[in-house]
């Protein structure tokens, strides 16, 4: 996640995420492949909501920008479900031909319930 872009905006009752992906504190991509990019892109969301006081629980609407979609979309798809396990989400998920650093393969941005817009409040000011 860039410092010149913020990976959480607020409403009252919404928490709007964008720009999420595999990438480690010091901006250094997390896997080579769909499936272990998978699992710390659902790590960074899990903590930018449980930051501002939600969870991947509360997640409304996602869309997931898949590198070479034939390839990596129905793995990627099969490596949610086991992170996601309630369906209570819209999703898209659309191939595109890069995404904005080499080596990822996944970025993801999704809506959730703010569920302590206190929370949210302070986590939106702190990452913008």
């Amino acid at each position: 996640m860039s410092n010149s872009v913020s990976p959480i905006a607020c409403a009252p009752d919404v928490l709007y995420l964008s720009g999420i992906s595999a990438l480690d504190p010091q901006g250094q991509v997390l896997g080579s492949d769909i499936e272990t990019q998978t699992i710390p892109t659902y790590r960074n969301i899990e903590r930018v909501l449980r930051a501002a006081g939600s969870g991947l629980d509360q997640i409304l609407q996602m869309t997931s920008f898949v590198l070479d979609l034939e390839r990596n979309g129905a793995r990627y798809v099969a490596a949610r479900q086991k992170i996601l396990t309630s369906h209570t989400y819209t999703s898209a998920v659309i191939g595109v031909s890069a995404l904005m650093m080499r080596g990822l393969l996944l970025e993801v941005q999704c809506c959730a319930a703010a569920t302590d817009p206190g929370a949210a409040a302070a986590a939106a000011a702190r990452s913008g």
